[in-house]
């Protein structure tokens, strides 16, 4: 017996029934939240942090800030995706925020090992490591909205670097810190809208 239903239809329900997935997993609102976080947390610790510290201990925290700070992010999106996975029974999908966690720990155990200058841009230009990560991710889970995101911080990063370096002991790394707090505000209340739209599809 023939199937009367037209793969035309099907199309249509497939693209439906994929927004509704990545909805409950909210993979585009989650890390939003998560990078928008420690972006509004970073000009704390550049700032009364480390501000008394001596010029070696101030490099070392901010050096170590984003690595450190991004496994932790990652790490928390997973374990708040399985244990959505686990009370929905809705599935984490085959680009688990798990596979993400251990390429970034092996990338990253690589880096520090082979002593790469790119550990360093936590220091110099340090927007642009979650920019990289959030890339990463927009590519991974093939989402466009994280790709935005990244794109705008790794601008915003690139140009306070030279900033600072332009108006380096001027007194104006103030500015910097106000950049970042105004960045991780607006990528929180990109994250709102995108929650909005999961709960939408959803």
């Amino acid at each position: 017996m023939e199937s009367t239903t037209d793969p035309a239809q099907l199309v249509p329900e497939l693209g439906r029934l994929r927004a509704r997935v990545r909805a409950d997993q909210r993979a585009t609102s989650a890390p939003l939240v998560v990078f928008g976080v420690l972006i509004l947390l970073y000009p704390v610790l550049d700032g009364p942090l480390t501000g008394q510290l001596a010029a070696g201990g101030r490099h070392l925290a901010l050096l170590a800030y984003w690595p450190i700070t991004t496994a932790v992010g990652l790490g928390a999106l997973w374990l708040a995706a399985r244990r959505r996975a686990r009370r929905d029974g809705v599935g984490e999908g085959r680009r688990t925020y798990r596979h993400a966690t251990r390429r970034y720990l092996i990338a990253l155990l690589l880096v520090v090992l082979l002593f790469l200058p790119v550990l360093f841009v936590g220091v110099f230009a340090p927007l642009v490591w979650p920019a990289a990560v959030l890339a990463a991710l927009g590519w991974w889970q093939h989402d466009t909205q994280l790709g935005r995101w990244a794109a705008v911080t790794g601008v915003l990063g690139g140009t306070a670097a030279i900033l600072a370096v332009a108006t380096a002991g001027s007194g104006w790394l103030w500015l910097a810190w106000l950049g970042d707090g105004l960045l991780g505000v607006a990528m929180i209340g990109g994250a709102a809208l995108a929650r909005r739209r999961e709960l939408a599809a959803g």
